[in-house]
């Protein structure tokens, strides 16, 4: 687990410090697109990717000829030397060239692609080739060699939607440009990598090795989900960049935002609700007993996920506007208060502490950027909405938890699932929140073929059209 935990902070601290251009490209992407200007589109990728290659080159050679010293001092075997090469060639796959690969999917707007290539080598490629190649090496450089031929295909299969959308190389797009669009966000970019790992950091302090250990299984589980809450963001990016590039009306955004707050309460409150009520159990199942103590920090993150899960909505929006220095100003705040309430409470809370500490990130960025939308004036919330989920978040969280007092058991995970999602839907109804016009969009999504489930939620919900 040292060793993973090693081999992910190379990538986080790759990606952090060194992948540039990445949002960049989404945006004028989807922006010159939406003007008709498919060469300006094609010039503003291909400057992005060629510019993060020539970044990655020396950071990836580094690591490849520091592979005897990065192994015998931090493994404390140097035979690992080979792990680290492998990772350095891994770093520039996945850092320089998948990370604007599938940015430039987002502004083309092939979200259906980039869900299946994802499914297929990220979610069950990446998987097997990783339990394969650990059992035939019998050696840790099996996972990492599973995750650079893994990446190698991810990039493979999104090269040729790019390059058939975009046409072939052209480098006319000003870099300037990139540059000073995307500058204030690596800054961002560095504040939540700190903000990502500070937490981590600051437990070797006061616990102990396990304990962090603990915390880090809690943090990661924790991460799925709010790898959802990033994928929403990273579409609504593509979304806000289109309509930049159409109009410049204040009303046009806050019709946009009102939507998004609306349907980002709706899919992601039970979700982070749901791990909160369920946090022992899925740790229990997943990891095994002894990372059970984690179960209370991934609440009080789900928790804090569920209560501004309204905020992805509407995050977007600075980048789409260009608003990327205040972004970073609002990052930069959340993670000063994260740090102090840290400092304070991780040697007495330990692991509790820290978990707050991350909460308060989330919360203090969703108010920040509440205050500054409404004095622009492109921010109009759903609150009716907003509320009603939270309320039938908070039944749910209510009820399996009580099912877990009268009965617990690990293996009773599926039936706590099955209980917490009909509590939900039921409240969504009594609540009356879903309208026809939700229902009407979601028949639009699931097309002909699943026609059945859009009749089934009809019913559920009660609806008429």
């Amino acid at each position: 687990m040292g060793m993973l935990a090693i081999l992910l902070l190379i990538n986080a601290t790759c990606v952090a410090f060194f992948t540039w251009f990445a949002p960049a490209v989404t945006k004028f992407i989807g922006e010159n697109l939406s003007k008709g200007s498919k060469s300006a589109a094609a010039a503003a990728f291909y400057q992005a990717l060629r510019a993060d290659l020539l970044i990655y080159i020396p950071v990836s050679g580094a690591i490849y000829f520091g592979a005897p010293f990065l192994a015998s001092h931090v493994l404390g075997d140097s035979s690992y030397a080979l792990l680290f090469r492998v990772v350095a060639f891994d770093t520039i796959v996945y850092g320089a060239m998948l990370q604007v690969l599938v940015a430039a999917m987002l502004g083309l707007q092939k979200f259906r692609e980039i869900a299946i290539v994802s499914l297929v080598t990220g979610g069950i490629l990446k998987q097997v080739l990783v339990i394969v190649l650990l059992i035939l090496m019998r050696n840790f450089v099996g996972l990492a060699i599973g995750w650079l031929v893994s990446d190698a295909m991810t990039v493979a299969a999104y090269f040729p939607f790019v390059v058939r959308a975009l046409g072939p190389p052209r480098f006319d797009f000003p870099f300037a440009r990139l540059f000073h669009f995307y500058l204030p966000l690596e800054f961002s970019s560095i504040l939540i990598y700190a903000q990502t790992w500070f937490d981590r950091a600051m437990l070797i302090l006061f616990v102990p090795l396990a304990t962090l250990g603990i915390y880090n299984a809690a943090v990661t589980v924790f991460g799925v989900l709010v790898s959802v809450s990033a994928g929403v963001t990273s579409m609504l990016i593509s979304a806000y960049s289109s309509l930049a590039g159409k109009t410049s009306n204040r009303d046009s955004f806050r019709e946009a935002i009102y939507s998004a707050t609306r349907y980002a309460s709706i899919a992601i409150t039970p979700l982070a609700f749901g791990l909160l009520s369920i946090a022992r159990p899925v740790l229990t199942i997943i990891l095994g007993k002894s990372y059970a103590p984690g179960y209370v920090p991934l609440m009080i993150l789900s928790g804090a996920l569920g209560i501004t899960a309204f905020s992805t909505g509407y995050t977007g929006i600075f980048v789409a506007l260009e608003k990327t220095r205040v972004a970073a100003l609002i990052n930069a705040v959340a993670v000063a208060v994260a740090l102090v309430v840290m400092y304070e409470l991780d040697p007495i809370w330990g692991m509790l502490g820290a978990s707050t500490g991350s909460a308060s990130v989330m919360v203090v960025t969703a108010f920040l950027e509440v205050l500054i939308l409404k004095r622009w004036k492109v921010l109009k919330l759903d609150l009716v909405t907003i509320a009603k989920t939270l309320a039938a978040g908070t039944v749910m969280v209510a009820t399996v938890v009580a099912v877990q007092v009268v009965e617990y058991g690990k293996f009773m995970l599926p039936l706590y699932v099955v209980i917490g999602a009909s509590v939900y839907l039921i409240m969504l109804r009594l609540l009356r929140v879903v309208n026809v016009g939700d229902l009407s969009l979601l028949r639009l999504l699931l097309g002909n073929r699943l026609s059945r489930v859009s009749s089934i939620l009809d019913r559920l919900f009660g609806v008429a059209h």
